[in-house]
C-alpha cells in the first residue's frame, strides 16, 4: 500500500511539472509574440504647391532665379512617418542655384496618419522655358514609426511620387517705348537705343539694371537703375558702335531688365527690336560742265582754222 501510494504521489508531481511547463513555454511564446499589427507603408501624396509664398499667390515666370517653391505632402499610409529627405530631380527648365540638377529639402518632425509636411526648395528657371504646366519627381525617403509592447521599431521606407507645378508669363518689369536712332545705320556707325521700364507691380524692386546686346554691336551696353517703384516709369538711353566688318542685313536687339523683388526672388523681363545695316554710299564723283552746242561747233572751227592757217592765227566770234 506504501508502494503504491508513493507511486501515485511521484506520478502526481510529474503530470504537475509537465503541466507547469506547458504553461510556462505558452506564457514565454505569448510574451515574445510581437503585438505589431500587419505593416504597410506611409504613403505620401502632393496635396499643395507654391511658388515664393505659401499663404500668397505669386507667378514664376521664364528667367527667375534664387525661387522658392514650396511643397506640401499628406501621409496617406497607417503608420506615423519621421525624418522626412525630400529629392527633387529636376529636368529642363529648372536647375539648382548652382546649375545641377538635384534638390533636396528636409522635415524632422513626425507626420501622422492624415497630416501634412511642407518643406521648401529652391530652384532657378530657364529664359527659354516655355508656358504652362511641367512635371517635376520627387522621392520622399523616410524611417516609419513602428511602436509595440515595450520596444518602438524605426523602418527605412521610400515613396516616389510627381507633382505638376506651372510656369506663367507674368512678370513684374515692362519695358516699353523702344526706339532706334538712325533705324538704318552702316557698318562702323553708331545707334542710341532708348526707351522706358516700369514697374509694374505692387512693391518696390532692387537691383534693377537694363542690358542691351546684339550680333551687330562690337560689345553691349549695360545701365544701373537700382530701385524701381511701382507705376514710376524710367527712361533710359544709350549710344552703342556696330561692327565695321558685318554684312548687310537685319539684326535683332536684345534688351532685359533684371532685378530682384521683396521675397529676394530675382526676375528677368525682356523686349526685342531690329536695326538694318545698310551699304555706304560712294562719294559723288566729278562730272565735267555741261557744253552748249554753239560752244561744241566753235571748238571745231577754231580746231579746223588752225590745222589750216597755223596755230597763230585766231578766231574771233562776236555775238
Amino acid at each position: 500500500m506504501i508502494r503504491h501510494r508513493t507511486l501515485t504521489v511521484v506520478l502526481a508531481i510529474i503530470v504537475a511539472q509537465c503541466f507547469l511547463t506547458v504553461q510556462l513555454g505558452n506564457f514565454a511564446a505569448s510574451a515574445q509574440a510581437p503585438p505589431y499589427p500587419p505593416l504597410s507603408p506611409s504613403l505620401f501624396n502632393v496635396v499643395k504647391t507654391a511658388w515664393v509664398s505659401v499663404d500668397q499667390t505669386v507667378y514664376a515666370a521664364p528667367g527667375d532665379t534664387n525661387i522658392p517653391l514650396y511643397v506640401t505632402v499628406q501621409n496617406i499610409g497607417n503608420r506615423t512617418a519621421t525624418g522626412l529627405s525630400q529629392t527633387l530631380f529636376l529636368e529642363e527648365p529648372f536647375t539648382n542655384i548652382t546649375g545641377g540638377r538635384l534638390v533636396t529639402a528636409y522635415y524632422e518632425q513626425n507626420v501622422d496618419p492624415g497630416l501634412t509636411a511642407t518643406t521648401k526648395f529652391i530652384l532657378n528657371i530657364s529664359r527659354n522655358a516655355s508656358i504652362g504646366i511641367h512635371m517635376l519627381r520627387m522621392q520622399i525617403r523616410y524611417l516609419q514609426v513602428v511602436s509595440g509592447v515595450g520596444a518602438t521599431l524605426y523602418l527605412n521606407q521610400q515613396s516616389d511620387v510627381e507633382f505638376p507645378v506651372f510656369i506663367t508669363g507674368t512678370t513684374y518689369m515692362a519695358i516699353y517705348s523702344i526706339n532706334l536712332f538712325p533705324k538704318e545705320v552702316t557698318p562702323g556707325g553708331n545707334v542710341t537705343v532708348s526707351g522706358t521700364i516700369v514697374d509694374t507691380a505692387t512693391s518696390t524692386v532692387s537691383n534693377a539694371n537694363i542690358s542691351v546686346h546684339s550680333p551687330a554691336f562690337i560689345k553691349g551696353a549695360f545701365i544701373y537703375v537700382g530701385q524701381a517703384d511701382p507705376n514710376i516709369p524710367r527712361p533710359f538711353s544709350m549710344t552703342l558702335q556696330v561692327r565695321k566688318e558685318i554684312p548687310i542685313g537685319s539684326y535683332p536687339i536684345d534688351l532685359s531688365v533684371a532685378y530682384t523683388d521683396s521675397f529676394s526672388v530675382n526676375h528677368v523681363s525682356s523686349a526685342s527690336a531690329s536695326l538694318v545695316v545698310v551699304p555706304r554710299t560712294s562719294a559723288p564723283s566729278e562730272r565735267m560742265p555741261t557744253r552748249s552746242l554753239v560752244d561744241t561747233l566753235m571748238d571745231i572751227l577754231w580746231s579746223v582754222f588752225r590745222f589750216l592757217f597755223g596755230s597763230s592765227t585766231r578766231l574771233t566770234v562776236e555775238g
